[in-house]
């Protein structure tokens, strides 16, 4: 059995839709769909209730999603305890990490140091720009940065989705006729997309050097808005302060949000019917042969997509 199945199963029981798992794995959907339907034959049993609104385990897919969990978590052990059996001396690894890529790396540190602790991480923190660049140049094996992957001379696998709000002015237009008491992130007040047509809008744009550049861009793409009024900021915290003080409408991670404490004059807004989202990625140069403490880390952190399933959610 191709053992990546086990993690299109979790992927699948995680998101319990499979175009979604098929996002999230960096696959066609059907792709994937073939490939469980593909495991449901071999095993003569179904895994996934499918309706039209989600997907969700059948009593032999939780059976099948413990066992794949299980082996996922052993793989991951059993690599930690063959590299530690080889009696490695410490090694170094230099990884690039952009603000949101370190946040990634920083919560699974710990958990590294302790499955791999010959291996040394060094963790520079560079633009996405320069992330790319860095590994074009052989200057770090690694990057952990949000898509897109502009250059052509790398390969990329997906972390995990890092959700985007948009921060509005209280008195802007947009907001008119709108219900915002007990706005927060878990809460965001939902704006039609013709609203953004309004030409009299300003924005707060980020510097072409900055991963939410190419994310501002898809945003007016998809919404056909050309913006008459904006000016660019490079630092993601002034940009939410000329914001939270009613400067113009700007576009966040959720996370950046989450984490303050006074939003000021600024409501959390989303699209209606939609969600915003780009990738937390992990990327290599093409062709490079990585050292052993460079796949450890690879494969690591990519695995911990894949561990957080949960029979009882």
């Amino acid at each position: 059995m191709d053992t990546n199945i086990y993690r299109y199963v979790v992927a699948v029981a995680e998101c319990r839709s499979i175009s979604a798992a098929a996002r999230k794995l960096f696959i066609s959907q059907p792709a994937l769909t073939k490939h469980l339907r593909k495991l449901e034959d071999s095993l003569g049993i179904t895994l996934f209730n499918r309706t039209p609104s989600s997907v969700t385990p059948t009593p032999s897919g939780e059976i099948f999603l413990e066992y794949a969990a299980h082996y996922l978590k052993m793989e991951e052990e059993m690599n930690a305890r063959l590299f530690q059996q080889a009696g490695v001396e410490k090694m170094h690894l230099k990884v690039a990490t952009s603000n949101r890529g370190g946040k990634y790396v920083g919560d699974y540190t710990v958990l590294f140091l302790n499955a791999y602790p010959n291996i040394s991480p060094e963790y520079l923190f560079a633009s996405a720009e320069r992330c790319e660049e860095a590994l074009e140049n052989e200057e770090v094996e690694l990057a952990v940065y949000t898509d897109p992957v502009i250059s052509g001379r790398l390969e990329y696998m997906p972390l995990e989705e890092d959700p985007l709000i948009l921060l509005v002015p209280r008195n802007s237009k947009l907001l008119e006729g709108k219900d915002i008491e007990n706005n927060g992130v878990n809460k965001p007040v939902e704006i039609e997309p013709e609203r953004f047509q309004n030409t009299e809008l300003t924005y707060i744009l980020s510097t072409p050097d900055h991963s939410l550049y190419h994310a501002e861009n898809s945003f007016f793409k998809k919404y056909k808005i050309t913006p008459q009024h904006y000016f660019r900021v490079d630092l993601v915290d002034t940009r939410c302060s000329i914001t939270c003080a009613g400067g113009g409408i700007s576009l966040f991670p959720r996370t950046t949000v989450a984490g303050k404490q006074d939003l000021g004059d600024a409501v959390i807004c989303t699209v209606k019917g939609e969600d915003m989202y780009r990738y937390v990625i992990i990327a290599k140069k093409k062709g490079h042969i990585l050292s052993k403490s460079a796949e450890m880390f690879w494969r690591f952190m990519v695995d911990q997509k894949f561990t957080s399933y949960n029979k009882s959610e």
